[in-house]
């Protein structure tokens, strides 16, 4: 059984599209390449010994992040196997011998190969305990990977998970933005670590990590103290065996109902409401009503909305850390930007319940769902990036930064709010049912959208920032007030005229996968939006199988 997984798993990865994985493989390719230089370079055994804990803490940190940032781990799926008469254990076993199946494995058996080489330059005895902390070093950071993917999957189904997802995400869209500035100060000094090593308080954080175990335990046996090594090494040995169980189990298939969402209602829902409604009676008030409670209530839509606010937080904190105040003003800013992009495949979120939408299709239905959801949008994340906007001018000390701060955040509310309502109709992404979703990427694979945004948003801002930079920042703001609701209505009315045009496409898209859509595409020409619906369909991959 496990044999025909890892072979299914293979053959899968070789004939399936190749995404991003030119720049995943450069990567790796690049670590391996630095932790071996690091053997080179370093000035000591013992400065070998604390770089080599460092970047084994860095390659466990690239297993534990990198799942969630390329969209998903593996092509086989747990509940895949549900129905067949197999036993879950098995499964499981099989499906985490799959996690050995690829480049990635192989190369991090290469960097981590700089173990037993400072165990033959350190004392030649040691060899052996180097081989054997190489080989558990991978099983760990390789099982780690998928149990920490896995686990965070489950613990969208709670609220407590769906939060601590959140804060992670956010952590890790912050870091890619502006993570250079909290590592600053420390790359900063790298140029000494090769010929003085570490201060003692990091070496000691460092020898505390499990990933440095193997190496502490070829330094002590170097050292004479080979019970020390013994133990260092066993306790590894242990922590991998609970690593790769606790991974099994939570591979292996399993039917659950999905978490129960949040009872409570939203604004303009609660029972006094029917006195006093705060939304209009009609179509476009049942949409935004409905939207309100989707991103209160989906775990996988919530997701969106907190690590956006997470995200904005952190970069407050980062701009902080590394004393930018230009940084810190950001934050409300990004939060939007980072918001736009995170709704930008809401139909995809959805799933096949566009199909609602296509059999009860009216004169109105399509332009009240896409003006709904634009203003459920609104009324959710414009709270929230005010607020933090208004704390980054009090805790940065630039008061006069304000006027520019405001001037960001209304032109990028306004444009990321209709941009992200059109790339969900023209870049619609299919993932997995809301009902069957495990992980925490099973919403839709969003590159073309994310890499549209970061490229469109400026650039259908420059009214606001050409007056910003010419006239200044009191002046910029109205134009960004003006430019930020004139591009929501704009584009708000290209994705309901497009969804309008193109709804049975749309749904079949979401229903079926991309490969069906495309045949309703003209192969060349056509206008710019049939030109980004064709690069969605060739890049963006689908989150499951095709006709499931």
């Amino acid at each position: 059984m496990v044999g025909i997984l890892v072979r299914l798993e293979s053959t899968l990865g070789r004939h399936g599209a190749s995404g991003a994985r030119g720049g995943t493989l450069a990567l790796l390719v690049g670590g391996a390449a630095l932790t071996w230089y690091v053997t080179v370079v370093a000035s000591s055994a013992e400065v070998r010994s604390q770089l080599l804990m460092l970047l084994g803490a860095v390659w466990a940190g690239a297993w534990i992040l990198g799942p969630t940032i390329t969209n998903g781990v593996g092509v086989l799926r747990p509940q895949y196997f549900t129905l067949l008469p197999l036993e879950r254990s098995q499964v499981g076993t099989g499906l985490w011998a799959t996690a050995f199946v690829g480049v990635g494995p192989a190369l991090t058996l290469v960097a981590m190969a700089s173990t037993a080489r400072h165990a033959w330059l350190s004392e030649p005895a040691t060899l052996s305990l180097g081989l054997l902390g190489m080989l558990l070093s991978v099983v760990f950071m390789v099982s780690l990977s998928r149990l920490v993917f896995r686990a965070l999957g489950a613990a969208m189904h709670t609220r407590v998970g769906m939060e601590i997802a959140s804060v992670q995400w956010g952590l890790i869209v912050a870091g890619l933005f502006f993570g250079w500035a909290a590592i600053g100060p420390a790359l900063s000094a790298a140029g000494d670590l090769a010929e003085r090593g570490f201060p003692a308080p990091v070496v000691t954080g460092l020898a505390a990590l499990p990933t440095s175990w193997p190496i502490a335990a070829v330094d002590a046996a170097a050292s004479g103290a080979w019970g020390a090594a013994f133990g260092l090494l066993g306790a590894f040995t242990l922590l991998t065996a609970a690593t790769v169980l606790a991974t099994v189990r939570l591979l292996a298939p399993r039917v659950n109902a999905r978490g129960r969402g949040r009872r409570s209602r939203p604004l303009g829902h609660r029972r006094s409401a029917r006195r006093l409604p705060l939304l209009p009676d009609g179509p476009l008030g049942a949409v935004v009503g409905k939207e309100l409670r989707s991103w209160w209530r989906d775990p996988w839509r919530a997701l969106e909305l907190r690590s956006a606010l997470y995200a904005g937080l952190f970069i407050g904190l980062f701009g902080l850390m590394a004393d930018r105040p230009w940084i810190t003003l950001s934050a409300g800013v990004f939060t939007a930007l980072v918001m736009a992009m995170g709704g930008s495949n809401m139909y995809g979120h959805d799933g096949s319940a566009l199909w609602l939408t296509v059999v009860g299709q009216g004169r109105d239905t399509v332009r009240a769902d896409v003006r709904g959801r634009q203003i459920a949008i609104a009324l959710l994340i414009v709270p929230g990036t005010l607020l933090l906007g208004l704390v980054s001018v009090l805790v940065s000390g630039e008061p006069g930064a304000s006027p520019y701060m405001l001037a960001g955040l209304l032109v990028i509310l306004g444009v990321g709010n209709g941009l992200s309502v059109l790339l969900s109709v023209v870049a619609a992404t299919p993932g997995v049912e809301p009902h069957l979703r495990v992980d925490a990427n099973d919403t839709g694979d969003t590159r073309v959208q994310v890499w549209t945004s970061l490229i469109a948003i400026p650039l259908l801002s420059s009214p606001t920032i050409v007056v910003a930079l010419l006239a200044g920042g009191w002046w910029a703001v109205p134009v960004a007030l003006v430019n930020g609701s004139v591009g929501a209505w704009l584009l708000g009315r290209l994705a309901h005229r497009r969804l309008a045009a193109r709804l049975p496409e749309t749904f079949a898209r979401i229903r079926y996968g991309g490969r069906v859509a495309e045949r309703s595409l003209p192969r060349s020409g056509g206008d710019p939006l049939d030109l980004l619906e064709r690069t969605a369909l060739s890049t963006n991959e689908d989150t499951r199988p095709t006709g499931s």
